[in-house]
């Protein structure tokens, strides 16, 4: 409660400074009403907004963020229909700015209702991702996308391979977006909310490591499914793989042939066709370009996507087989 009232006495003194400083009315105002919505009262956020938005007073930079921000506020003050009928009203001007998608979009999550969440971070996505490359806007809604349609138990289309992709971070979205651990974090149980807080800091940790480690040389490797999937797309590839067998034998001749120059960390990293078309799109190329698929196996390594070679002794093969290295593609004669 007393954090609740310093929020308060905040909005009040911002507000006190609005005749004093006519030129920063909008963002005193804009400052005053989120901290209203910090001490949980937003009836009291929503006369700032309606001055903001007044059509006789000053025009605001940003129009739709004020409406969006008013849209939750209604919806927090239990006037449900108006916040539905003014993110119809945002969504019809296209704002050309992200905010005002994130926080509707949110809005409707964080109250429940996630298929209005997943339609509006659909409409969203359409807005901001281009042919041509993924800007910071459309990696932002693809990810949150992404959430919402994990929540829903939706299966990954092209949008979320891209959203896969185009996160950082080590731990995969899949992991990041399920739904039982972003319960556990909402859960009335402390002993489960402390696993999942030591669980985030080991991840932590890992990624922080990670960082610090230098990121090995590693070789691109297509599984055989993948290999048919790119040839077919992209023919122009079809003589630097040959048939599979011998994309096996070429990756693990690459690999001893770095070994024999002394160069260290060496690693395999395992491509699949919807991440390079993924990658393809980031760096604004043609996925048929000759010199991508070696700067994508540089980007996988470098995330953290290799497999260090060679395998420990008695080890699966780096390739998938489920039998050791040593009897598969490391054994005598094949490189």
């Amino acid at each position: 409660m007393s954090e609740q009232r310093e929020y308060a006495a905040e909005a009040e003194r911002l507000l006190r400074k609005v005749p004093e400083h006519p030129d920063d009315r909008e963002e005193l105002l804009l400052a005053a009403a989120a901290q209203w919505i910090l001490a949980e009262r937003p009836a009291e956020a929503l006369p700032l907004y309606d001055a903001l938005l007044d059509p006789t007073s000053d025009p605001v930079s940003d129009p739709a963020l004020v409406q969006a921000l008013k849209a939750a506020a209604l919806w927090d003050t239990g006037a449900e229909q108006q916040a539905r009928e003014l993110a119809v009203a945002v969504r019809a001007q296209a704002p050309a700015s992200l905010p005002p998608w994130q926080i509707i979009g949110e809005t409707f999550e964080v109250h429940d209702d996630l298929p209005a969440a997943a339609a509006w971070f659909e409409d969203a996505t359409d807005h901001f991702l281009t042919p041509d490359e993924v800007t910071y806007e459309a990696r932002r809604i693809l990810i949150t996308r992404h959430r919402v349609r994990r929540l829903l138990g939706e299966s990954h289309d092209d949008r979320d391979h891209l959203a896969d992709y185009v996160h950082s971070a080590p731990v995969p979205l899949d992991e990041l977006h399920d739904p039982k651990r972003l319960w556990s974090l909402g859960s009335d149980d402390p002993a489960e909310v402390r696993r999942e807080i030591e669980r985030l800091r080991t991840e932590l940790a890992d990624h922080r490591a990670a960082l610090s480690r230098p990121y090995p040389l590693a070789v691109l490797y297509w599984p055989e499914a993948e290999l048919i999937a790119l040839l077919t797309r992209y023919p122009v590839f079809a003589a630097d793989y040959g048939s599979y067998p011998e994309h096996l034998r070429s990756v693990e001749q690459a690999l001893h042939a770095l070994s024999a120059t002394g160069a260290p960390f060496l690693g395999v990293v395992t491509a699949t066709l919807p991440t390079y078309e993924a990658y393809a799109r980031t760096q604004t190329l043609p996925p048929a370009t000759p010199s991508l698929p070696a700067a994508y196996a540089t980007s996988l390594a470098a995330r953290g996507h290799a497999t260090p070679w060679p395998p420990p002794r008695n080890t699966p093969c780096w390739c998938g087989a489920q039998i050791p290295y040593a009897e598969h593609c490391g054994r005598p004669g094949t490189a």
